[in-house]
């Protein structure tokens, strides 16, 4: 690492969560490589020690350039890497695009994981890290119409369970960050897939139902983008950072959707370790 200063690569970064998660790490005084998807269509960031890279978490060859221009830039191995690139797919089991749901796993898993495997080397052989995975409570809840998308980042959120009992033995940590409807551009980031997209659909009283009451939530009390980049800074500057970190809208914080207590407790993990003895 050169000096003292700590670099972190975000993807996703071009707007919404990503963007002001740049932001945060800029003005905590960490060097923030970011990576979005069209670098020539960037607003420009309002901060300074941010560099840009071309990431799309489709194309392999962009994801290894991406991590070789960010060792590059930290002198070895990064202190972060922060994986946030998302979109969401909408569409019923019974007919979605199955070419829509394997680049909805593309993006959400197999592109994460992309990037892990080109960072976590160097992490591990410097004994240090941390590893910061953008989820959603929609993997422990999962919503009717976005099927696809919950099981995405529900498959997420278990690779991170099981790189955090991998790395803890080599000084990198992990944390995954669930958050409930979040107010950000989220329509932008929506793909339609299906029948669910036509007026004639089945699906249409349920299609509405879903739309209007997150409407509503986003309209009145959502997650603030900003408590989530908020929350990824958090979980990077903080050598105790729990596993799981939860960020419940007003509707998930019902007791019945118990979304604090689902998911492997210290207790479980801490019995895996014991299991397996490492």
């Amino acid at each position: 690492m050169t000096g003292t200063r700590r670099h972190v690569l975000i993807t996703g970064a071009s707007r919404g969560i990503g963007r002001l998660a740049v932001e945060r790490f800029a003005r905590g005084g960490w060097s923030v490589i970011a990576g979005v998807r069209d670098p020539a269509h960037l607003e420009p960031f309002d901060v300074g020690g941010v560099e840009v890279v071309r990431l799309d978490l489709n194309e392999p060859e962009q994801i290894a350039a991406a991590a070789d221009r960010a060792h590059a830039i930290a002198g070895g191995a990064l202190d972060c890497v922060v994986n946030n690139a998302g979109w969401a797919l909408f569409g019923a089991v019974e007919d979605v695009d199955l070419d829509d749901a394997r680049r909805q796993f593309e993006t959400q898993l197999f592109g994460p994981v992309a990037l892990l495997q080109e960072v976590l080397p160097r992490m591990r052989e410097a004994g240090r890290g941390a590893v910061v995975n953008v989820s959603s409570l929609s993997g422990r809840v999962p919503l009717p119409l976005f099927g696809m998308y919950s099981a995405a980042k529900l498959s997420l959120t278990t690779v991170s369970e099981a790189l955090a009992l991998e790395m803890a033995p080599f000084g990198v940590r992990v944390t995954v960050i669930e958050a409930g409807v979040v107010d950000t551009e989220f329509a932008r980031s929506t793909v339609i897939s299906g029948a669910v997209g036509t007026p004639a659909t089945p699906y249409a009283a349920p299609r509405d139902a879903i739309l209007g009451r997150l409407r509503a939530v986003r309209g009145d009390a959502p997650v603030r983008a900003q408590d989530v980049a908020d929350a990824v800074f958090a979980a990077a500057d903080d050598p105790d950072a729990p596993l799981h970190v939860v960020l419940a809208d007003e509707v998930l914080r019902d007791p019945v959707f118990d979304v604090e207590g689902r998911g492997p407790s210290a207790a479980v993990l801490d019995g895996v370790r014991a299991l397996f003895e490492f």
